[in-house]
């Protein structure tokens, strides 16, 4: 029992000191929780520190770039307008307690204050290397820090359309879509009732930690529900443009719904702002030429 209590301390210090928060009622499975996603950011910090660059001759290059590598900042100064290595968290529309009772500001704080921060700053560390490997011609080193370049950068960019995903709403009447947007879903799912079960299904049932997405199929011209592991982008995983956005990893819910993640994914069509997932499916749209 004393080792147990000195592991629950130690965890309880660890998430204090990343959150800033003191957090004396969280149990040990919360705090492991909580842990283990720091520890992802954690690794991928020391993944890049890990990683040699070195002086190479173009002959002597193995293999061309990876084709993502550049996509990956592509999506992101689409979105938030920043280039390559100057990357930083994006304010917030709303105060932290904004989403509540949906969401707890405690939440909010800890997972835009920390954990977003936390791919921030791995993404211009991994840059960094990035342009150190380019300028010395060692595509090797680029190509392996793909793998960093991905998840922070992902990160970044999926945390980043997740918070303008949504808007205040202390009511517990859902909101819905209106317009073109919502035409579009009727058009995919017969109602909007029956992309909302979809969407909470697939999001649910994501395999450890990951995103459930609405998005735009520019061929098709018409959306789709999908999911992604980890921080994988939605775009460069499967083609989609991305029109709403739900974390499911546990770090986003579970001071609140504990293991609950189908009552967190029933609570966050709570606050789905509509209006922002509508001007991106406009603008997804027009940027395809539909």
């Amino acid at each position: 029992m004393a080792n147990q209590d000195a592991y629950i301390a130690a965890l309880e210090s660890k998430l204090a000191e990343l959150s800033g928060i003191e957090v004396d009622q969280i149990r040990k499975n919360q705090l492991a929780n909580a842990a283990d996603e720091a520890r992802s950011i954690q690794q991928m910090a020391e993944y890049v520190a890990g990683i040699t660059v070195q002086q190479v001759a173009v002959a002597a290059q193995p293999s061309v770039l990876h084709p993502q590598i550049d996509l990956i900042f592509d999506h992101i100064k689409a979105e938030l307008g920043e280039n390559k290595g100057e990357h930083a968290l994006p304010p917030l529309q709303y105060d932290y307690k904004g989403l509540e009772p949906h969401i707890s500001g405690l939440i909010m704080e800890i997972h835009h204050t920390k954990h977003h921060q936390g791919y921030i700053n791995n993404l211009k560390a991994a840059a960094a290397k990035l342009d150190e490997a380019r300028a010395k011609n060692d595509i090797a080193a680029c190509n392996a820090l793909f793998p960093a370049l991905k998840f922070n950068g992902g990160g970044h960019l999926n945390h980043t359309i997740f918070w303008t995903n949504m808007a205040p709403n202390p009511t517990g009447t859902p909101t819905q879509p209106t317009g073109d947007l919502l035409a579009a879903i009727d058009a995919k799912f017969g109602s909007f009732q029956n992309f909302q079960s979809e969407f909470s299904t697939a999001s649910v049932g994501v395999k450890g930690s990951g995103w459930g997405w609405l998005g735009y199929c520019p061929v098709k011209d018409e959306v789709a529900v999908a999911t992604c592991q980890n921080q994988d982008p939605l775009q460069l995983t499967t083609g989609l443009v991305p029109l709403l956005g739900l974390d499911v990893w546990e770090h986003a819910f579970y001071l609140q719904y504990k293991n609950l993640r189908p009552d967190y994914v029933k609570a966050f069509f709570n606050v789905i702002n509509w209006d922002n997932v509508a001007a991106r499916y406009a603008k997804a749209r027009t940027d395809a030429g539909h």
